[in-house]
């Protein structure tokens, strides 16, 4: 998980670079900033989610190949694209 300091970085740039774009306009900056940051917690917590999943999947295989391997590497992020299509995302 990421630190809030981080997250507030992050959300931060996205809504400067939104702004310079001049994409969208949001009179409100702090609700904006609170809005993204809700967005954003809730797209780590998808991630985090499919990830426990594909990890439990993949350690249910017969003979499942050892974390941080090619094999697992490849497989975990099959199986990841797999858990995020299903979700919608």
């Amino acid at each position: 998980m990421i630190s809030e300091e981080k997250m507030t970085h992050i959300v931060h740039l996205v809504l400067d670079g939104i702004w310079k774009q001049d994409l969208v306009d949001y009179p409100n900056e702090e609700e904006a900033l609170r809005e993204a940051k809700k967005i954003c917690l809730g797209y780590i917590q998808q991630i985090n989610a499919a990830s426990e999943t594909v990890r439990k999947k993949i350690l249910s295989q017969k003979n499942p190949p050892r974390e941080g391997t090619p094999q697992w590497d490849n497989l975990y992020q099959k199986y990841l694209e797999e858990e995020v299509q299903k979700k919608g995302g």
